[in-house]
Formats: C-alpha cells, sequence, structure tokens
C-alpha cells in the first residue's frame, strides 16, 4: 500500500510532467527564506530527479515545461529584485527566466550520464547540479544566492566541508542525497527490501563522513586551552542605518544620512565606554561627501575644479575621527580626476571604501571589483552611453582592480562590497592575493546597502552568502548594512552578533580571531574551485556526447 502511495506521488507512471514539476519547484521554495524549512531541501528535487531516471520524458515540449517550473521557482526565490524601483520588474522576470534554463539543462545532462553513459544517479545528478552552479557562479557577472547549499547555513557540522570544497560541496552532498532518495522511491519490488534500502548506501556514507569532518572541525576550532588562547581581536561598532537607499541623490536627505550615521557612531563610543573600540565601521556610500582623488602628477583646471573640492570628504573625514576619537571605516562614492588623450579633464565613478586612522589620514582605500549588471552598470553602455536616459542611473561606475589589505593597530582588513560577498571565488582570490603579499586578512568587512530591499528575504540571502564566506576562507566575517542585517561570523560560520531587520543600530562585536598557522587558511584558498571545476568538466564531457549522438531514443 505505502508502495502505491508513493507511486502515485512521483512521476514514475511517465505522466503529470508540468504538474509535478511545479510542485517541486514550490517545495523548494520553502527551504528559503523567509520560510527557511532548510530540510525541505533534502526531499524537494527528488521530483526533478526523477525526470532524469525515467525511461522516457512524456508528452511534447518537456524541456519547456522544465524550464517553466526552473524560472518559477527564481520567481518566488528572487521576488525582491523587484523592489528597489518599478523597472526591476524587467529585471526580475529576466532573471528568473535566464535562471529557469539550468533546470532542463540539469535533466538534460543527467539524462546523458544514466542512460548513455551508465554513470550511477547518485553520482551523476550532483555531479551535473554542482557543475552547473559553478557556471551560475561566473556567468553574467556571476549570481549564486539562492544556491542549495545556502540552506543549510544552520547546521554548522555539516556545512564545514565548505573550507575543502566552497558551498559547492554542500550543494553536491544535498543532490547526492536527494537522488538516493529518488531511487529509493522509484526502485520496483518490495518496499522493505534490502535492494531498494541499498540505494540509500552512498548517501549514508557522505552524510557520515561530512559530518564526522565538520565536528571534527568545530570541536578542533573551539577548543580552547590555558596554553594556547585564542588571539585578541579587535572590538568594532557596525553602524546599521536604516535610510532608504533612493534619498541618496536629494541633497537634503544626504545631509540626514550623515547625521543618522554620526548620532550612532556617538551612541557606539558611548556604549562602550568601559572599553575602547578599536573601529567604527558605515555601510556601502553611507558617507554622502564624495571623495575626489587626482592622478599622480595631475593637476585639474581650477576654472572647473576649485581647490575646496578636492579637500571637503578628507576634512569631514578628519572630524568624524576627531569627534568619536576613533578610526572609522566608511562607504563612501569617489571621483577620480585624470587627464584624457587629448588632455583634457576625465574622470572615472568608483563604488569605494577608506580607511581614516586616529589622526584623520587615510591610510587604505579600495574599490569595489564586482558591478552589478543593471545596478551598477549597464552592459554595452560604453558603447551606446544613451542606455542610461532609459534607466534611473546617471552613469555606471568603474571596476577596481585589487583587493586592499587596511592595516591598523596590527590587524589587517580586507573590504568587500556589496554583492561581492555572493561571488564565492571573488572573496577566494581576495584573500589569496593577500596571503601571497604577505598580509593575510584578520578580519573580511562586507558595506552594503540591503534598504532597496525593504526587509525582505534578501537580507536573509545575503547573510547566508557571508557565512560560506567566513568558512570558505576560515576567517571571520564582519557586516555593516545600510537596513540590515548587520552580523559578526566567526570563521566557522557561526553568526554571533546579527542586528535587527530595518532599525537604526550600532552593533558592537568583539571579534573572535582564528589560530592560523603558516600558509594558507583553507584548502579552498590554496585550490580554489578544484572540485566544482571537475563537476563542471564531467558537464561539457556530456555535452559532447550528448551533441555527438543528440539522436539517441533513450533520451527522448
Amino acid at each position: 500500500m505505502l508502495q502505491r502511495a508513493v507511486q502515485k506521488l512521483c512521476p514514475t507512471l511517465e505522466s503529470g510532467l508540468l504538474r509535478w514539476s511545479l510542485a517541486s519547484s514550490v517545495l523548494l521554495w520553502l527551504a528559503y527564506p523567509p520560510v527557511s524549512w532548510g530540510l525541505v531541501a533534502w526531499v524537494a528535487p527528488v521530483c526533478w530527479i526523477g525526470w532524469v531516471l525515467a525511461k522516457q520524458l512524456p508528452g511534447r515540449w518537456p524541456y519547456l515545461k522544465f524550464w517553466a517550473a526552473g524560472a518559477l521557482f527564481w520567481l518566488l526565490a528572487v521576488h525582491w529584485i523587484r523592489l528597489p524601483h518599478p523597472l526591476n520588474y524587467l529585471a526580475w522576470v529576466a532573471l528568473s527566466a535566464y535562471l529557469g534554463i539550468y533546470l532542463p539543462l540539469f535533466i538534460a545532462l543527467g539524462r546523458v550520464a544514466v542512460h548513455r553513459m551508465r554513470v550511477p544517479l547518485w553520482i551523476a545528478a550532483p555531479t551535473v547540479w554542482t557543475g552547473l552552479d559553478l557556471v551560475r557562479g561566473h556567468l553574467i557577472s556571476g549570481f549564486l544566492m539562492g544556491s542549495l547549499a545556502h540552506t543549510q547555513v544552520d547546521s554548522l557540522g555539516l556545512i564545514q566541508i565548505a573550507d575543502m570544497m566552497g558551498e559547492y560541496g554542500v550543494t553536491f552532498l544535498i543532490v547526492l542525497v536527494a537522488s538516493c532518495l529518488a531511487q529509493v522511491c522509484y526502485h520496483q519490488g518490495p518496499w522493505f527490501s534490502l535492494a531498494r534500502l541499498w540505494h540509500f548506501c552512498p548517501a549514508v556514507i557522505a552524510l557520515v563522513a561530512a559530518l564526522v569532518y565538520g565536528n571534527s572541525k568545530l570541536d578542533a576550532y573551539r577548543r580552547i586551552t590555558p596554553n594556547a588562547p585564542e588571539p585578541l581581536g579587535p572590538r568594532i561598532a557596525l553602524i546599521q542605518g536604516n535610510t532608504l537607499a533612493d534619498w541618496k541623490s536629494d541633497p537634503e536627505k544626504q545631509s540626514r544620512i550623515m547625521q543618522e550615521h554620526v548620532q550612532l557612531s556617538r551612541q557606539a563610543v558611548a556604549d562602550s565606554a568601559s572599553q575602547k573600540i578599536d573601529l567604527i565601521i558605515w555601510p556601502e556610500t553611507s558617507f554622502r561627501q564624495t571623495l575626489i582623488t587626482t592622478a599622480d602628477g595631475y593637476t585639474p583646471p581650477p576654472e572647473r575644479v576649485h581647490e575646496s573640492m578636492l579637500t571637503v570628504a578628507q576634512k569631514d573625514l578628519t572630524e568624524l575621527v576627531r569627534e568619536t576619537g576613533t578610526p572609522v571605516l566608511v562607504g563612501i562614492d569617489r571621483m577620480h580626476l585624470f587627464a584624457d588623450e587629448l588632455g583634457e579633464l576625465a574622470y572615472s565613478n568608483y563604488n569605494s571604501s577608506v580607511l581614516v586612522d586616529p589622526q584623520g589620514k587615510i591610510i587604505g582605500t579600495y574599490d569595489k571589483m564586482h558591478r552589478v549588471p543593471f545596478g551598477e552598470y549597464i552592459p554595452m553602455a560604453e558603447w551606446l552611453p544613451w542606455l542610461y536616459e532609459l534607466t534611473p542611473l546617471t552613469g555606471g561606475i568603474k571596476p577596481g582592480e585589487s583587493p586592499t589589505a587596511m592595516q591598523l593597530n596590527g590587524k589587517t582588513y580586507a573590504v568587500n562590497i556589496c554583492y561581492e560577498s555572493v561571488v564565492p571565488h571573488l572573496i577566494r582570490q581576495h584573500v589569496l592575493q593577500l596571503t601571497d603579499a604577505k598580509t593575510p586578512p584578520d578580519v573580511l568587512v562586507n558595506l552594503t546597502n540591503d534598504a532597496w530591499f525593504w526587509g525582505s528575504s534578501e537580507l536573509d540571502m545575503h547573510l547566508a552568502c557571508g557565512i560560506y564566506r567566513a568558512i570558505e576562507t576560515r576567517t571571520p566575517l564582519v557586516i555593516a548594512a545600510n537596513g540590515g542585517l548587520s552580523a559578526h561570523v566567526d570563521h566557522t560560520g557561526l553568526v554571533l552578533e546579527v542586528s535587527e531587520r530595518q532599525r537604526p543600530e550600532a552593533l558592537l562585536v568583539d571579534v573572535r580571531l582564528p589560530k592560523h598557522g603558516a600558509g594558507y587558511p583553507s584548502l579552498y584558498i590554496a585550490w580554489g574551485d578544484w572540485f566544482a571545476g571537475s563537476c563542471l568538466l564531467c558537464c561539457m564531457v556530456l555535452a559532447i556526447v550528448s551533441y555527438r549522438d543528440r539522436h539517441c531514443p533513450a533520451t527522448s
């Protein structure tokens, strides 16, 4: 009876393809914020994986139906993209339509592996899914929010394998378990048979191995003895404003933004009277005076650029440090002036951060390297400037060239801005380059303005990305976010402090510093995306096989 019930609920009868595919989309969405039923992620892909196992796909245009199911999931998961501006509804639909392509690709390549190359499902399905996730993390500047791995951020013991394989390793594990479940459900024969249960053996072995590794890591990192105390970390004040993101273009409201952050900084100093604060951090572009810099040896024409314009931001930064008695790290707009090929005044705009020491001197600047398409630049607008007239953007920003080691009081901070924390390989490259330069970061700092998203589930999804960056690099992370969520995440991915969303707050954190030896802090830093890259290589082989023999009846 139980077997018949399972068969009715699964597409083993090769019917209801669209209905069950859409049901899996909705079920998987429940694993993500705001619902966050993480356990559902281990079960939701079973119906999709079942179509990999099926001998034939029923009906007409099955892959179009898979695309519709994939697009539905993404419409639900990233609904918050529509919130910043009415034109973002187009971006929401376009992004969901693009991301929906990965589901039919997964099923098509999975079927090639299982039916043509006779690869076991529990190997084929997670390999293809993980390889396609690596593509998603790089293509069109990279978008890895909504990764299956992110549904498990509360299972610290399980996700520690990210320090070897990145978050892709956790995704692989989830799909491996779902594949074993699919084989258990689709197996023909008595329900309580050894043959059916045997299909689940790879899942048990993989889960046990991941948990043993993860818990041993946690025990090692958290074992504190009198002879080996944890290094003393800095006390940091994370300033979280709650100003509307689109206020930045209004001069009067810009002044209110500054006032709010200054007041919160004063509050932080007052609240920490018993212990001196080492650093005050403001969110992305929250310091509303534009920092104007010039190329080495270049003096802009005074009739176009008055001398006071070159010093106003520096003076305000110095005053902020003097008033709080504390070094500050702020998100700021930077305009860099230089002479073009004809010797005329030219400039580039950057989304930047600056570190100011106790004397009011700028001792470090970082320019955002990973720009958000349609948010910070319009693709092809360098050749077609009129495209900016169709959007609320006044012009695109230039990407930064390299990470910066910001050093203060013997500690090194590596800043990333906004959605840079969403891209695993970028943060890994930051840490790798700085470590190779003998300035390994002690603390990762993410400055972001998530007020665009009105306290939605985007805040939780963005924080999940930061949790994985901390584990992958084995480096603590602090987040200063306008609108929230500001947070302190240790090097094991444990969220030690987190702010409330959409509420002004000065969050005081004492950063935990890990005990690192010589060399790179993790295998992921040393080897990068070796695991996901291997999966992608397998996907490429499968694509070639499919292209060479695409009329095989087994995949029709």
